[in-house]
């Protein structure tokens, strides 16, 4: 029933009134204007691929769920058992009547520290339990951070591509804009420090002649946001190429922008001896550094939402406030759980290693299969290896897709050249070599065509380009993940395959 109260609270927020599959809406800038360009463009493509899709109406599909391959989620791993045994010690007690503090538990955050300081994390002055700070995720701890350090029209600068979700936090929670750094394969899709200075130069050059100073203040690029190993191309920066993570963190020093160091992807490094290098392992860039962490990614536990913040103590301060002041304080079981992933006891490493070891095997072996899956059996050389794949494809595939089909690869897919990453779950293809063709009535001239396509055919989503702010608008580019299970991988990808092979 509309009641006079519902009524008015449509007038203001038409649309909660309806019922919508998919996701959430993304909202608009914290001063009701429209994103920026550049997040709109996102904005649309992750409003086809969350709720759009779903009006594509094939009734011989009506059986069968979306074939998602855009997933998040990390792969179905036990919880890291340290997190769980100090999640399980602290409910043995019995005794969850007081309320935590605003900046986390205190003998939680104590442990924190020995962990950073093992680690390499370090400053010129001591580093201290001041310099953290326990969120309710990564996420919350990214909105926080650009709400702090920022006034609305000043601008977070963030790589193209990037984790698509990420470029709207920023305009939401502070009416700031966001710009792209277009990564390149000329520079293996790494960051570029010449590249990064001049782009700064150039926002707050643009800045400075839109506004001047009729808002009180200049904007300017207030952070960059350095993802370290990246979303989505798994590229680490360690000890291989620790120089130039260096001049990254020093250009933007000297340019007074702060960096925002997501390392959350770090224990999903392949290199197990050289894993991704925290920013704030260098003393002198430590206080213009922000790092986020948290355990979802790599710990087996993403329904938990537990993020971290190491920073500066005015920007943990603030955090604090920031919390006090929306939930009064963090929930204490994060806490418990993150002291139990982030320790230096012996007992922990040894730990990591036993949990570690065997998931990375895993997520190369998938990597592995989707190759196979994209570019045909004949990729893999090693014999031992090329038996087991095909041996697990018979096993899982379908039977109404034709095995013999299905390892020869998707005709005219491919990776996109130099992305196979480092670290993680997500892998990009290409699907250029699609544009013009057609098939069922659809002509592939974009993504948008191509992502109604592949669902109207097979209900299969996955991540595109323009999502995530793929830099060349001429190609078509899409983002898939290993982390789902073999069955649901290889069925999958089968499907696509059957479906790409009708385009002529």
């Amino acid at each position: 029933m509309e009641t006079k109260s519902l009524k008015r609270l449509y007038e203001f927020n038409p649309k909660i009134k309806h019922k919508i599959r998919g996701l959430p809406d993304l909202g608009k800038k914290s001063n009701g204007n429209d994103f920026s360009w550049e997040v709109q463009k996102i904005y649309n493509m992750f409003s086809l691929y969350g709720n759009d899709l779903y009006k594509i109406n094939n009734p011989k599909l009506s059986s069968i769920d979306s074939r998602s391959l855009g997933g998040g989620s990390p792969m179905k791993t036990k919880i890291f058992g340290p997190c769980k045994d100090k999640m399980i010690e602290f409910l043995k007690f019995d005794d969850m009547h007081e309320y935590p503090l605003a900046a986390g538990d205190e003998t939680s955050r104590k442990e924190v520290l020995e962990y950073l300081k093992h680690e390499g994390i370090k400053r010129f002055d001591d580093l201290s339990i001041d310099n953290i700070i326990f969120t309710v995720s990564s996420t919350q701890a990214f909105n926080f951070i650009t709400k702090i350090i920022s006034r609305p029209n000043d601008v977070i600068l963030m790589t193209g591509p990037n984790y698509g979700l990420f470029t709207f936090v920023p305009e939401r929670t502070n009416s700031l804009n966001v710009e792209i750094l277009p990564l390149s394969e000329d520079d293996d899709w790494y960051v570029n420090p010449n590249k990064l200075e001049k782009r700064i130069d150039e926002i707050n050059k643009k800045l400075e002649y839109t506004f001047g100073n009729s808002l009180g203040y200049i904007p300017k690029v207030v952070a960059f946001l350095n993802e370290n190993p990246h979303n989505p191309l798994g590229k680490v920066m360690n000890h291989k190429n620790i120089d130039l993570l260096k001049s990254i963190g020093e250009v933007c020093m000297k340019k007074g922008v702060f960096v925002i160091d997501d390392i959350i992807y770090r224990d999903l490094t392949y290199d197990r001896n050289d894993l991704a290098v925290p920013m704030s392992t260098f003393p002198e860039l430590f206080d213009n550094t922000i790092m986020i962490t948290g355990l979802s990614k790599s710990y087996g536990q993403a329904s938990l939402r537990s993020g971290m913040i190491v920073a500066n103590e005015s920007i943990i301060r603030a955090v604090r406030n920031l919390i006090f002041q929306t939930m009064d304080s963090s929930p204490i079981i994060q806490a418990k759980a993150l002291s139990g992933a982030f320790n230096a006891s012996k007992e922990r490493y040894l730990e990591y290693d036993k949990y570690f070891n065997p998931i990375i095997d895993e997520y190369i072996y998938r990597l592995n299969v989707l190759k196979v899956l994209v570019n045909g059996i004949e990729i893999i050389k090693d014999e031992a290896l090329k038996k087991r794949i095909i041996n697990d494809i018979k096993e899982n595939l379908d039977k109404e897709f034709d095995f013999k089909e299905i390892i020869k690869g998707i005709p005219n897919v491919d990776f996109v050249p130099k992305t196979l990453p480092d670290s993680g779950f997500f892998e990009l293809l290409d699907f250029t070599k699609l544009k013009n063709k057609q098939a069922e009535g659809r002509v592939i001239k974009n993504e948008t065509e191509l992502l109604k396509y592949l669902y109207g055919q097979e209900k299969i989503k996955l991540i595109l380009g323009q999502s995530m702010a793929w830099p060349n608008e001429d190609e078509l580019v899409g983002r898939v993940t290993s982390a789902l299970d073999l069955y649901k991988l290889i069925n999958y990808m089968a499907a696509m395959n059957r479906c790409i092979r009708k385009l002529k």
